[in-house]
């Protein structure tokens, strides 16, 4: 009946139904979901303050040279983790009571071990003028506000400080099972019904069923081939990793027809005006990545902190080609750390929000891709950043 009603609302002139989400509850198991422990985030009542637990954090180097970062391993020369400019910053995600170190040449300029509750670390100035900076005067006022917000929220603050809220739309998830319904005359070839199922709260993720046609699939994946290469991480640019074994590349909207007419139909599964949806505006390019067997991502954050509010707001993940076996995508610390893991069918899609209402990134956001144990994966990731690119 949802999709006759929906097609009829379509065929009368009206672009798009939004549902307030007012359908009965459905259980994790209703949905065709799986919830269990992950080994990398043990269920805890306080998995920020666990020993071991993943975290988010920041760094800000103020000397007026850049600096090499590595992970310390246990070897001599640790793993290198990415540039940071003089006066610049960078973010990652790691564990509670790893250590990083940052180094110019040969020489150590600063040494960090990831505390718990404590998501900022400053490489200090070494003369007097970057010292009574401006810059060096905001970065301390914005560690004293981080460590105030998570005093009140049990939460860290790793957006950019100060932040306004999104101005986008954002779904609501209340309870798990709540359903949104939208139409869109954009289908494949005729109007379409879509639902948005709240897989969980907290992070914001939701399972849309069917949103692409599986002839749609294969002409993404043939556009796909021809743009793949190895996978990269980090900012500005980044760098290769073993935490990140795929590979990938970048469709723009104009690529083809098909392409157009999907980014017509993420506007209106996302509430946001297609014409947004784009690098001269909201959008990055659609990005598409392979897994062959064995091949993952390790769990990390989509959003950053580059030293501006423009910030990953959300990712539409598609899955255009599924795996025999594996490659689910995981979301370790929903749940209270006892983690989501979603398995969905060809032309499916997951929506996850990577910020809070209050213009936070969402820490509970951090997900990974699971190793393909047998056959190939191809997904497409379309990141919309708020406000603005």
């Amino acid at each position: 009946m949802l999709q006759l009603f929906l097609f009829f609302w379509v065929a009368l002139g009206q672009d798009v139904f939004l549902d307030p989400g007012e359908y009965e509850d459905l259980s994790l198991e209703e949905i065709g979901v799986s919830v269990k422990e992950l080994r990398h985030q043990r269920p805890t009542e306080q998995p920020r303050k666990t020993k071991g637990a993943s975290m988010g954090v920041k760094f800000r180097n103020f000397r007026r040279e850049a600096l090499e970062m590595y992970w310390d391993d246990g070897t001599p020369q640790g793993t290198y983790s990415g540039r940071v400019p003089g006066l610049g910053r960078t973010a990652t995600m790691t564990y509670q009571s790893h250590t990083f170190f940052f180094k110019r040449g040969d020489a150590e300029i600063a040494r960090f071990e990831m505390l718990p509750a404590k998501n900022f670390y400053i490489i200090e100035p070494d003369d007097e003028e970057i010292r009574r900076s401006q810059e060096y005067q905001d970065a301390l006022r914005e560690k004293a506000f981080m460590e105030a917000y998570e005093e009140r929220t049990g939460t860290p603050w790793l957006s950019f400080y100060p932040r306004d809220p999104p101005v986008l739309h954002m779904w609501p998830a209340e309870k798990v099972g709540q359903t949104h319904a939208v139409a869109t005359p954009f289908g494949p070839d005729h109007p379409l019904a879509l639902r948005l199922t709240v897989l969980s709260t907290a992070p914001r993720v939701f399972l849309i069923p069917e949103l692409l046609s599986r002839d749609e699939c294969d002409h993404v994946v043939e556009l796909g081939k021809t743009v793949v290469r190895q996978s990269m991480v980090g900012q500005g640019g980044g760098f290769q990793s073993k935490t990140r074994t795929s590979l990938n590349g970048w469709l723009p909207r104009g690529k083809s027809s098909v392409l157009d007419n999907i980014y017509r139909r993420f506007g209106h599964v996302l509430g946001i005006n297609d014409t947004l949806l784009g690098p001269s505006h909201n959008a990055e390019e659609l990005q598409v990545v392979h897994y062959s067997k064995s091949q993952e991502y390790a769990p990390h954050h989509d959003f950053g902190d580059d030293g501006t509010p423009e910030q990953r707001f959300l990712t539409l993940l598609l899955y255009i080609h599924v795996p025999d076996e594996g490659g689910a995508t995981s979301f370790p610390k929903a749940f209270n750390g006892k983690g989501l893991q979603v398995v969905p069918n060809r032309g499916d899609a997951v929506l996850f929000y990577n910020m809070l209402p209050d213009g936070n990134a969402d820490d509970l956001a951090l997900h990974a891709g699971m190793p393909v144990k047998k056959g190939e994966k191809w997904v497409c990731n379309l990141w919309v950043w708020d406000p603005h690119r």
